[in-house]
C-alpha cells in the first residue's frame, strides 16, 4: 500500500493530526477539564467531593465524546474505509478505540498533573491514579463504540451512553460510599471506582483502600478494558 509522506499512516496519527490542525478545537479540549478541576483543587471542598466531581468528569467525557464522534464517522461512510484496511476488523476498531482514549488520556493529564504536585496525599496514589484514569477512558471509548453502532445520531447516541454509566456511578459509590460488604463488593467492579478512590487519597481524604489495592484494581479493570475495547472494535467495523 502506496503512503503518502503528508498523509497519516495509522489511525493514531490521524486523531493526533486532526487534533494538532485545529487549535481552537484542541484549546477547547485542553481547557474543559481544567476549568472544572482548578476550581475545586483551589477551594476548600472537601477531598471526598472533589473526587466525585472529576470521577464524574472522566467517566462521562470518554464514553459521550467517543460515541458522538463514531457515529459522525459512521454517519459519513469513515469508518466503511477501515473494513479496506489489510488487518483483522477487529484489531483496526480496537485501534481506533484506544486512539480515542490515548487523546482523552493528553486531555485530563494537566488535571491528574495538578492533583500529583498540588495534592495533599502521598505520592503512592500516583500508580492507581493514571492507572485508574486510564482504565475509565478506554471503557468509556469502549461504550461509546458500542453505543454508536446502534444509531447514527450523535444526539441519540449521547443520551444512550448516560443510562448505563450513571447508574454505575451510583453503584460504584461515587456519590456515596456503601457500608454493607456486599455493596462494597459491588463497587469493585466499576473502572472509576479505582480511580475514585486513588482521587480521595491523592486529594488527602479517607480512601477505603489501600495505595496498593487501587493500583492493583485499576490495573486488573484497564486488562478487562482492552479486551472490550478489542470487542467493540471488531462490533464498530463489522457494523459500518
Amino acid at each position: 500500500m502506496i503512503r503518502f509522506p503528508v498523509l497519516p499512516a495509522s489511525i493514531w496519527q490521524r486523531e493526533l493530526a486532526e487534533l494538532v490542525q485545529r487549535p481552537r478545537a484542541l484549546a477547547v479540549k485542553m481547557l474543559f477539564p481544567l476549568a472544572v478541576a482548578v476550581p475545586l483543587l483551589h477551594s476548600s471542598a472537601p477531598g471526598f467531593y472533589a473526587a466525585m466531581a472529576l470521577t464524574m468528569l472522566l467517566s462521562t467525557m470518554a464514553p459521550l465524546g467517543a460515541g458522538a464522534v463514531l457515529a459522525r464517522e459512521r454517519a459519513s461512510g469513515l469508518l466503511l474505509r477501515y473494513r479496506l484496511l489489510p488487518a483483522p476488523p477487529g484489531r483496526v476498531g480496537m485501534e481506533r478505540v484506544l486512539a480515542g482514549a490515548g487523546v482523552d488520556l493528553l486531555q485530563v493529564a494537566p488535571v491528574l498533573t495538578m492533583i500529583m504536585v498540588g495534592g495533599r496525599g502521598e505520592a503512592a496514589w500516583w500508580p492507581g491514579l493514571w492507572l485508574g484514569a486510564a482504565a475509565t477512558l478506554v471503557a468509556g471509548n469502549a461504550l461509546g463504540a458500542l453505543v454508536s453502532t446502534v444509531t447514527r445520531s450523535p444526539g441519540e447516541v449521547m443520551l444512550i451512553v448516560l443510562l448505563p454509566v450513571l447508574p454505575a456511578l451510583y453503584l460504584a459509590g461515587v456519590f456515596t460510599p456503601f457500608t454493607s460488604p456486599l455493596m462494597q463488593a459491588v463497587t469493585r467492579l466499576f473502572p472509576f471506582a479505582y480511580l475514585h478512590e486513588a482521587l480521595v487519597g491523592a486529594l488527602g481524604g479517607a480512601a477505603t483502600v489501600t495505595p496498593g489495592q487501587a493500583a492493583a484494581g485499576a490495573a486488573l479493570h484497564l486488562l478487562v478494558a482492552l479486551v472490550l475495547a478489542r470487542l467493540a472494535g471488531y462490533r464498530l467495523v463489522e457494523a459500518s
